[in-house]
């Protein structure tokens, strides 16, 4: 079978498992990316007049009818549901015959809503690569078995079916190696630095979170849903070890990224990791963290095997508010982390959500002074997205945050994407603390000073006048990638990458204006011969690779 799917905007790794899985069990596997350069999640840089000149999306769809796929899979979030489904509704148009399969944190979350649309077929929820390869393997014979566990759809287009979830997969080695090519194979914008996952899942359970509802599905009998070490597991460190032994020698990756949700949360694993790591597998990476795991042990772990820069989660200096979101940390702790990864000399973000129920001016001057008491290099402000499916969203309807109206959207799949309380919800009290903050964060201290002394930081943060100094420091540096920026320079992976992405295609937009491009890029994964199995990491064995493409980082 041909499996095609379409994705946006960032690298995704759990498209990268999938199609693994599928590629192993026999199955050709492909990639359409629409990169949504100036209308994503980067609100910032979003712009409705450059978003239509940029589009791509006539040329996606005009490859998607050429591949004739059978089956065409969609990873569904809260935030792009309405990007997925107005091209599920080309797929159904275009395609009759084509399969429209969706996963992902939405789909899992909102799976009735999501399939009485019509647009989708099937819904795989949770974790799956299981089941989704038992779904494939069924319309390749002509007949899917419809007791297959997480599989969700709607029985004669009438009645709601949803299949029990299977229990989380403890022995996460067994699964293959991600298919990295298939972004790799897209171009310049993806061969900028590396992203692994050494565990999956996460010991929290925070309100504003995935995992939040991802535990109260797994876990519907338990009371403790909040905080469960039963959610998290580990890789072996021999199969972690391994990979980045094959991602240094494949792809030479300059900077790394860990996508675990808390590197810290299995202090033993990364004891081991720091006892045991080499210069064969060290690479600079960035992390997250939660400031709870942060203590003298694992700082200096960290620092063992390469961490440049971490980004941590405090969210709220309000107990209160932590109490509600499912932070049980205290200021000391979160003061603590600060001046640890400080006096280590490696690179601190702290993320601070804005717009969170019960959120107060008063809770805010705390905020500001604070980070002038315990300085880390960035403090990242994020507005509340409210995600259907978790706590948040009922939360924020008892506080007032938003109107049960909009939690219905949220939940029903009529929502817009529009899902932050910057953008709907929140009173203006809390702008002037985060351009503020943001202000110190992007300007020197003279200047920075100058600017709050004097007010014009809020025409600063009334214009977002913040993009053009952060545009040119990601520009500085796109080119020198031997080693992470100061952290103060607000960098990652995604940063490097997007003056890439824009570069990269607008260049491809004006080549198929002019006819020197014939068609929209899309990487095609072969399936494995029957019987192959993936070489047992710690073998060093390249990928298959496009000759026309230089792989390597650049």
């Amino acid at each position: 079978m041909r499996v095609l799917f379409i994705y946006n905007e960032v690298e995704c790794l759990a498209l990268q498992y999938l199609s693994a899985a599928l590629r192993e069990a026999g199955h050709e596997t492909a990639l359409l990316f629409d990169p949504r350069l100036f209308d994503g999640f980067r609100q910032e840089y979003n712009n409705r007049l450059f978003a239509g000149v940029a589009s791509f999306r006539k040329e996606i769809l005009a490859r998607m009818e050429e591949y004739q796929p059978d089956v065409v899979g969609f990873s569904v979030l809260t935030a792009n549901a309405d990007w997925c489904a107005s091209y599920a509704d080309e797929v159904r148009k275009r395609l009759p015959q084509a399969t429209i399969v969706a996963g992902g944190y939405h789909a899992t979350t909102s799976t009735e809503p999501m399939l009485r649309t019509g647009l989708y077929d099937w819904i795989v929820r949770g974790e799956a690569e299981d089941s989704l390869v038992r779904l494939v393997d069924g319309l390749a014979a002509g007949e899917v078995d419809r007791e297959i566990p997480n599989l969700a759809y709607l029985d004669d287009g009438e009645r709601y079916v949803e299949n029990p979830l299977t229990p989380y997969e403890q022995d996460v080695d067994r699964y293959a190696e991600p298919d990295k090519e298939l972004f790799v194979q897209l171009g310049p914008p993806f061969h900028v630095g590396h992203m692994v996952e050494w565990r999956r899942g996460c010991p929290w359970g925070c309100t504003f979170c995935g995992n939040n509802a991802y535990r109260q599905m797994y876990y519907p009998d338990r009371d403790d849903y909040m905080y469960t070490r039963d959610f998290l597991r580990s890789r072996s460190v021999d199969h972690a070890l391994a990979e980045l032994r094959h991602v240094k020698s494949t792809y030479d990756p300059k900077i790394l990224r860990v996508n675990d949700d808390d590197i810290c949360a299995d202090e033993p694993w990364l004891k081991e990791m720091a006892e045991r790591m080499t210069d064969a597998e060290r690479i600079p990476f960035k992390c997250f963290a939660i400031p709870n795991n942060i203590n003298e042990r694992t700082i200096k772990y960290l620092k063992q095997i390469g961490c440049a820069q971490i980004q941590m989660g405090v969210q709220s200096l309000n107990p209160e508010i932590r109490k509600m979101l499912g932070r049980p940390n205290s200021e000391a702790q979160i003061a603590r982390a600060i001046d640890l990864a400080r006096a280590e000399g490696i690179g601190l973000f702290v993320d601070q959500i804005f717009g969170l129920p019960g959120e107060t001016e008063d809770d805010l001057k705390k905020v500001e002074a604070f980070y002038q008491e315990h300085v880390p290099d960035v403090v990242s402000i994020y507005w509340l997205d409210i995600w259907a499916g978790a706590d948040i969203l009922q939360q924020s309807v008892d506080a007032g945050t938003i109107t049960q109206e909009t939690a219905d959207a949220i939940k029903a799949y009529a929502e817009t994407g529009d899902i932050s309380t910057f953008r709907g919800y929140h009173n203006d009290f809390a702008k002037p603390y985060a351009w503020r903050i943001d202000t110190r964060n992007v300007f020197g201290p003279k200047m920075a000073g100058f600017l709050i002394k004097t007010g014009l930081y809020r025409i600063v943060g009334r214009f977002n006048l913040f993009r053009f100094p952060r545009t040119w420091r990601v520009l500085k540096n796109v080119n020198h990638l031997h080693a992470f920026p100061p952290a103060r320079e607000v960098y990652d992976i995604t940063w490097a990458r997007f003056p890439r992405m824009v570069w990269h295609y607008m260049k491809l937009r004006l080549r198929l204006w002019t006819g020197q491009e014939k068609q929209m890029p899309m990487a095609v994964m072969p399936p494995k011969a029957a019987g192959e199995r993936a070489p047992p990491l710690g073998e060093v064995v390249p990928l298959p690779r496009n000759e026309t493409v230089e792989h390597r980082a650049s």
